[in-house]
């Protein structure tokens, strides 16, 4: 068995962010074993590692609060198309950009609420694109992940709507996540073993380490100059937020069983996917929201429209 091989963990979702990033662990551990070429190999490896990543499609499910009460119902696929369809975020304006991949490669796309028609945002047949992330303070813009195939993941942004794509930190990386405090400030999940959660001033690029072991999807938290996260601890997949005003980070709950996945309603309330079901987290306990056992999908990623009235998930086949 070839040591240098890359191996993705078993139920991966986010597989054009990790399968490119993970390429650039596999260089370096061949480097500290002395092995020459690493950098051919590495790209000659790229295309087979994210040539069939695993079949996700987006739905969109509608929410309703009712008191203390939040449910979800009315499912629809949105995608509904064999492949690989991820990372759904709503912009404030109540678009919904997400990630689609056709021919080993991912672009981003735009589902327009008002149309209900989705629109491609890139078409780079030579790089992968994905991450999409509404910029704060901005009219419209965003910013994204891009990896070339031989290259490792940069930040990338359009700084508003129609504006050409210009990279954030070209010296920064490998970067598979983001997560913006505000448009001066920006949360970079580093690839490295273990994984490091960065902050950023974007105008002087200092930045300092946040925490370590952290999972792959932070989180900006509503109307707060904060980013959640999540660690493995020994009680569970815990929770954890840092605030950037006050310069602290404290941990605030343990994710539901099989839960790795979380998100925010407007008004902060924490969600979470775990198996077939959402849960809403509450007085410091965990109450389900709806459960799409009955269409047999395993979700993952989530995230809430900026009304507070829809709520996409990623979902696959439940094995």
């Amino acid at each position: 068995m070839n040591p240098c091989a890359p191996r993705i963990p078993p139920g991966l979702t986010d597989v054009p962010a990790l399968c490119c990033l993970a390429l650039t662990l596999v260089m370096a551990a061949c480097t500290s074993q002395g092995a020459t070429d690493v950098g051919d190999d590495a790209h000659r490896e790229a295309p087979t590692a994210t040539a069939a990543p695993p079949g996700t499609d987006i739905w969109l499910l509608e929410l309703t609060h009712t008191g203390d009460t939040l449910r979800a119902g009315s499912p629809r696929n949105l995608t509904a198309r064999p492949g690989y369809d991820n990372q759904p975020l709503f912009t404030p304006a109540g678009d919904l950009l997400f990630v689609q991949m056709e021919d080993g490669k991912t672009d981003l796309w735009r589902w327009d609420p008002e149309t209900d028609h989705s629109t491609r945002v890139t078409a780079t047949p030579a790089q992968g694109e994905f991450s999409p992330t509404p910029i704060p303070e901005s009219e419209g813009g965003i910013s994204y992940i891009r990896s070339p195939d031989d290259s490792s993941g940069r930040l990338w942004r359009m700084p508003h709507q129609g504006a050409a794509p210009e990279i954030v930190f070209a010296d920064i990386g490998p970067v598979g996540y983001h997560a913006w405090f505000d448009s001066g400030h920006v949360a970079l999940w580093l690839l490295q073993d273990p994984s490091v959660l960065q902050l950023v001033e974007v105008r002087t690029r200092t930045a300092r380490t946040l925490a370590t072991g952290v999972g792959r999807s932070p989180q900006s938290v509503p109307d707060r100059r904060a980013v959640s996260f999540t660690r493995t601890t020994s009680d569970g997949t815990a929770i954890e937020l840092y605030d950037l005003d006050l310069d602290r980070t404290e941990r605030l709950t343990i994710l539901p069983e099989d839960g790795e996945f979380h998100a925010w309603t407007p008004d902060g309330l924490l969600l979470s996917s775990a198996g077939s079901r959402v849960f809403a987290w509450r007085e410091g306990d965990w109450r389900e929201v709806v459960d799409l056992g009955h269409l047999r999908l395993k979700l993952s990623r989530l995230a809430v429209s900026p009304e507070g009235d829809r709520l996409a998930l990623v979902a696959a086949p439940a094995p």
